[in-house]
C-alpha cells in the first residue's frame, strides 16, 4: 500500500476516494482539520443515490444536522440514524425534516472521541471509523476507511454499532412503555388484584365468599335424597 495516507482538508475530497477505489480498506491520519463535512464529501458519493446513513458519536451538534438536512433536500439521504452518549433527540427532530425517516438512541457506553459513520447506497457502502468533528479540533487522528459490497466485511465492521443501536432502542421502548399512562376503563388482572382483607377469594371482578365448611353441598341432581 502507498504510504501516502495522510490526508488534508485541501485535497480529502479527491485523494480519499481514489484512494478508496485502488485498496478498498484504508487507514489514514489527519491533524483533526478535517471535519465530517469533509468526510462526508469525500466519500457520499461513492455510494451512489438513496442513501441510508448511520452516524455514531458522543455528541451531535447543529453543524452537523444541517449537513444532513441539506443532504436530504438535494434528495441524496432516504433514511437517517444516529446513536449518541446522551439523549438528543429534541435537537435531531427540530433541525431534521419531519419527513426524513429517522432511528434517534442513545448509549452512555460510546467512548469520547469515538466515531463511526455508515452509508449505503445504490452503488455500493461506504464505512468510516474515526472522531467526527463538526470544527477544526488539533490534534493526530487515526481513521480506517472501507469501500465496497462485501457482507461478511460489512458485517465485521459494524457488528459493534448494529448491537449498540439495538440494546438502545430496546432500553428506548422500555422506558416508553413504563412512561405510558394506563387507559381509562381498564381492570386489575385478577393475578395482580390485593388479596380482600376479609379472606375472600378474587375472581375476575366479583369477589366469591369462601364456602362456610359447615353447609353441605347441594346435590348434583338438583333434588333432596
Amino acid at each position: 500500500m502507498e504510504k501516502f495516507n495522510y490526508q488534508q482538508p485541501c485535497c480529502i475530497e479527491s485523494t480519499l476516494p481514489q484512494l478508496l477505489k485502488k485498496y478498498d480498506w484504508l487507514p489514514f491520519q489527519t491533524s483533526g482539520d478535517v471535519t465530517v463535512e469533509k468526510i462526508l464529501k469525500a466519500v457520499s458519493y461513492l455510494a451512489g443515490n438513496n442513501l441510508d446513513i448511520t452516524i455514531c458519536l458522543p455528541a451531535i451538534d447543529v453543524t452537523i444536522l444541517r449537513l444532513f438536512a441539506w443532504y436530504h433536500r438535494r434528495g441524496w439521504l432516504k433514511a437517517f440514524t444516529v446513536l449518541t452518549a446522551t439523549d438528543q433527540s429534541e435537537l435531531i427532530r427540530n433541525e431534521l425534516p419531519m419527513e426524513l425517516p429517522l432511528t434517534i438512541v442513545d448509549s452512555a457506553d460510546i467512548p469520547e472521541n469515538y466515531g463511526m459513520l455508515v452509508i449505503k447506497g445504490e452503488l455500493s457502502n461506504v464505512i468510516v471509523n474515526g472522531p467526527l468533528f463538526s470544527a477544526v479540533t488539533p490534534g493526530i487522528c487515526s481513521y480506517t476507511a472501507y469501500y465496497g459490497k462485501d457482507p461478511e466485511r460489512i458485517a465485521q465492521l459494524t457488528d459493534t454499532i448494529n448491537a449498540r443501536i439495538r440494546v438502545a432502542d430496546a432500553k428506548k421502548k422500555r422506558a416508553a412503555r413504563k412512561t405510558t399512562p394506563k387507559k381509562k376503563g381498564t381492570t386489575t388482572p385478577a393475578s395482580e388484584a390485593p388479596a380482600p382483607a376479609d379472606g375472600s377469594t378474587v375472581l375476575g371482578d366479583s369477589v366469591a365468599e369462601e364456602k362456610d365448611s359447615t353447609t353441605p353441598d347441594a346435590s348434583p341432581s338438583g333434588t333432596d335424597e
